[in-house]
């Protein structure tokens, strides 16, 4: 498996922490570390990131086009 961070090598590891463990896939190169619950998390953000960008602006003037006299100053002197 290549590293979505740097393209090197990752190896498949167990790890162990003071509450739980887990496998995951660790870099050898920059140290990304990639689990089920990171996949998940990256996949929601993604998802949420998504719907926002498609939720249409409140304020739609920025999509109409520019009037006539767009780029004059209406206040001359």
């Amino acid at each position: 498996m290549k590293c979505p961070r740097c393209q090197s090598v990752m190896t498949y590891e167990k790890f162990y922490g003071p509450h739980e463990h887990f496998a995951g896939w660790r870099c050898i190169f920059c140290g990304e570390i990639i689990d089920q619950v990171i996949l998940e998390n990256r996949q929601t953000r993604r998802d949420s990131q998504n719907r926002a960008r498609r939720k249409a602006p409140q304020d739609d003037d920025w999509l109409r086009e520019p009037s006539a006299d767009w780029g004059t100053n209406s206040n001359t002197m």
